[in-house]
């Protein structure tokens, strides 16, 4: 089945959706039912997992297939996941022992922006998200997560007849600011607690009197985090003159982040033509180019490490450490000596023909050629030990990548004797990608041989290249339609994905099927007095799906009903599916210590492991008019029930990941808490976990898998009232059925007497207070983590407001104002920034982890749109 956003006025008549004003549009698709919004942070230029149906791999790559004007693009990008590599977020997922931190990994990232950056959503005509089995079955090995058919602005909004140059602009700027910060200690509670740590430990007052009643405050939150500004211009031309339709437009984003020291630079240009050069010849050029700068403070874009270091930094100035470098002195080292600077440029240029041979019979050839070049700097102190450290290069990150495509599609359509309406294609698509990544990290170390001997320095260079040529996919396909009297409908098609080696002589093809039935019973001749029931469908499809270069094989079965009435004033679309992976792509990274204990090894398993998704899908959409006001609502609700059916070929019985049958993915691993020792135990006041197999210890055998960070159920509600001149549009988006944990949380709940507390360490263990869940001070740290560190994601959230008034409202110039917000309230529970992010990036195994990461912004906004 097919479900679109549109620009498009002549579909929505004289009140068009217009796509919120976000930096893409990837926000706005959550307004489906089935489709699962989540970024992995709200860094400026921030890439997002965007999941249709579930998830169809367990390590793979998650995003569904981006279509552009009829072409597939922005799928072969060097992912966060593909550049950081696949067991970046394994070693940040468990606090390190060895260290003593709870942050002893990294977030997926690249150098590459994200890529829907290159779509401004003011040059965005329609979306349609394609989630149907028959629907998805039509794009093979590409269509297994889903299809995002995106179509840009055509010169006079694609309407006949001539129009003069027509130029619209719209811009907007805006403040954004931090919606929820951590709660955590302030000086004197943080002091008084580390006292007591201190008394626990034997030691004496880390704080005397008098300093208590003399510390210097600092909010370490305040010292990183800011108010920053946004702001967006979009200029377009656009008309039909003769035989030549044009649209070009020129878009500026410039984006403060709320960490200081980062932002976010867009320029992007667009040209779009159509020429109809005979009556049966037109011809099509579509080119765009575009660069995102960017500035990142710390080590990772996502600034995971850089507000962990903020958070659990002492809240003092000084912080009483006297001598040596202020490098290691200062708790913001993270912050204040290390940045990133990345730029992507990108481009896309596509060519098209087609010849109509009749009314009934078409051909369409095209070619498009896709490139993206990416290159960060990396700067950090050329001296760590100097008095005042001096930033310098160090560092210098890369990539690119291409892809082309070729598709050439042959069409028939004829409607015989009024009842017998036939379709069919014959198309042809070739593709071929290949991108490369390097790293080269440049360094000085000093040494000093004798006391009385000058220092002497030495410099190195590493780093490391890959390259992946992929080999060339040849599609062929069929497609076949058949409608009798506008009652009975039936779909069909037939898809081959080859693949061939390079010089030919191997070659792999893999066929995917796709039909659907339906019954347009509203249709039928006892329905005919049924004046207000403008639709009344039944339907059923079935398919298979793919990933690209991949074993996964998804057989997926649906059925629905879609109802209208009053007029169409009113409609349902209720819809069920079944989706099943076989060979669901699943790498996993395990490790194990060294022989001579120091140091891990890591190794991978890649078991053979089936997914099955299930759900139902409801969307109902209303226009309605109460006197002057109108109105259209349109709320999506969706449930998905993800679980592993079958996993084999482990190499142990015990889940590894939480991969066992009948569960679902992304389960966290936890320990049972009992509490604390009481008065008496040689470890009183230390937290206590249940011995599970009650065999004398508690050790890793003790642990077991719970929850899931995947959302059980989502809904989306839309709203727009007009009165008058008068325009209000708002987006109300909520996740439920889900945990998230954050290792941030876990440490700033346990009272070091080193590192900040939240306000709940302060209800800690003491001879009169023995049932308390919280350690005392001081205590021995703990590694295992708990299940009462599992916090529910479940929330409401306000996406978008807007309110416009049209000063101009009919004819050729027409000019509006509008005011508006995004992420204006969340409700729940979570403690952390946000509850929607995804630490771990697109792969669903690791849905629920939140390392902390850069703040997603409430944006309070003002602009005006007009045209002439």
């Amino acid at each position: 089945m097919r479900h679109g956003l549109t620009n498009d006025p002549a579909v929505r008549e004289t009140h068009p959706y217009v796509f919120p004003p976000f930096p893409t549009i990837q926000p706005a698709l959550s307004r489906v039912a089935g489709v699962q919004y989540t970024p992995f942070s709200g860094a400026p230029g921030t890439w997002a997992a965007v999941r249709i149906r579930g998830s169809s791999n367990v390590t793979g790559n998650s995003q569904p297939l981006y279509v552009v004007d009829g072409v597939p693009v922005y799928n072969t990008e060097v992912t966060p996941e593909e550049w950081s590599g696949a067991e970046a977020f394994y070693r940040n997922q468990y606090p390190s022992a060895a260290n003593g931190s709870f942050y002893a990994g990294i977030t997926p990232h690249t150098p590459t922006a994200n890529p829907l950056l290159d779509v401004p959503v003011e040059d965005v005509e329609q979306v349609e998200i394609l989630k149907g089995a028959a629907a998805t079955a039509r794009y093979g090995m590409q269509g297994a997560n889903g299809v995002v058919l995106i179509s840009t602005r055509r010169g006079a909004d694609g309407q006949a007849g001539p129009q003069p140059l027509r130029v619209r602009y719209a811009g907007w700027g805006g403040v954004q600011q931090v919606r929820q910060r951590y709660k955590v200690l302030g000086a004197r509670a943080y002091a008084e607690l580390a006292n007591a740590a201190a008394a626990n430990n034997g030691q004496p007052p880390a704080y005397s009197a008098a300093a208590l009643n003399n510390l210097g405050e600092a909010d370490r939150q305040d010292q990183v985090l800011r108010v920053a500004g946004v702001q967006s211009h979009h200029l377009s031309v656009d008309g039909l003159h003769g035989n030549t339709r044009y649209y070009a437009s020129a878009d500026y984003l410039r984006q403060a982040g709320v960490v200081d020291g980062s932002d976010l630079s867009r320029y992007h240009l667009r040209l779009n033509l159509d020429q109809q050069l005979t009556t049966k010849l037109s011809l099509g050029l579509k080119a765009s180019a575009g660069q995102t700068d960017a500035h990142y403070a710390g080590t990772e874009p996502d600034a995971g490490p850089l507000l962990q270091g903020a958070l659990l930094a002492p809240p003092l100035e000084p912080t009483g450490r006297t001598g040596g470098s202020p490098y290691y002195i200062d708790p913001l080292r993270e912050f204040k000596f290390f940045t990133r600077a990345p730029r992507t440029r990108r481009l896309l240029v596509q060519l098209s023909a087609t010849y109509q041979f009749s009314d009934a019979l078409s051909l369409s050839v095209r070619g498009s050629r896709e490139q993206a070049d990416a290159r960060e700097l990396g700067y950090a102190p050329d001296d760590i030990m100097a008095p005042a450290p001096n930033l310098v290069e160090t560092g210098t990150s890369t990539t690119t990548s291409h892809n082309w495509v070729a598709d050439a599609a042959l069409r028939y359509h004829r409607t015989f004797a009024d009842r017998h309406a036939l379709s069919a294609s014959l198309t042809y698509l070739r593709q071929q990608f290949g991108w490369a990544l390097g790293h080269d990290e440049y360094y000085t170390l000093q040494s000093n041989t004798l006391p009385s001997a000058p220092p002497q320095y030495y410099s190195f260079r590493s780093g490391y290249q890959e390259a992946v040529k992929g080999n060339g996919v040849h599609s062929p396909a069929v497609g076949v339609g058949y409608t009798y009297d506008g009652r009975y409908e039936v779909q069909g098609s037939l898809r081959t994905d080859a693949v061939f080696s390079e010089d030919y002589s191997h070659s792999e093809y893999r066929w995917f099927p796709g039909g659907q039935v339906s019954w347009h019973a509203n249709k039928e001749a006892f329905l005919a007095a049924a004046t207000g029931l403008s639709d009344l469908t039944l339907w059923a499809g079935a398919g298979k799906t793919g990933a690209y270069y991949a074993p996964d094989l998804t057989t997926h079965y649906d059925a629905g009903l879609r109802l209208g009435v009053l007029g169409g004033h009113l409609t349902l679309d209720a819809e069920a599916y079944q989706r099943r992976t076989r060979h669901a792509q699943t790498m996993l990274v395990s490790s194990a210590p060294f022989q001579s204990g120091s140091g891990q090894n890591f190794y991978y398993l890649s078991p053979d492991v089936t997914l099955l998704n299930r759900g139902l899908e409801l969307t109902l959409n209303g226009t309605w008019q109460l006197g002057p006001l109108a109105g259209t609502t349109s709320l999506a609700a969706a449930t998905n029930r993800n679980q592993v059916e079958t996993v084999n070929s482990l190499t142990t019985n015990t889940p590894i990941f939480g991969l066992e049958a009948g569960q679902p993915l992304a389960r966290f691993f936890v320990y049972e808490p009992e509490g604390t020792y009481p008065v008496g135990s040689p470890n009183a006041g230390q937290l206590r976990y249940r011995d599970v197999n009650n065999d004398g210890q508690v050790d890793y055998l003790d642990g077991h898998y719970q929850g899931s960070g995947l959302p059980r159920y989502t809904l989306d509600l839309y709203q727009q009232l007009r009165l008058r001149r008068f325009q209000l549009d708002a987006q109300i988006d909520g996740l439920f059925g889900y945990q998230l944990l954050n290792s941030t949380l876990s440490a700033l709940d346990t009272p070091t007497g080193f590192a900040n507390s939240s306000p709940r360490a302060l209800d800690y263990w003491t001879p009169a207070h023995q049932d308390a869940s919280v350690p005392q001070p001081g205590a021995r740290q703990s590694y295992f983590t708990s299940s009462q560190a599992l916090e529910s994601g479940n929330h409401v959230r306000l996406t978008q407001l807007t309110l416009a008034y049209e000063m101009l409202p009919t004819g050729p110039r027409r000019a509006s104002v509008w005011v508006g917000g995004q992420n204006l309230f969340v409700t729940g529970h979570y403690r952390g920034f946000d509850p929607n992010v995804s630490s771990g990036g697109s792969a669903p195994l690791f849905a629920g982890q939140d390392a902390s990461v850069y703040p997603v912004a409430r944006v309070w906004q003002v602009g005006v749109r007009g045209s002439f």
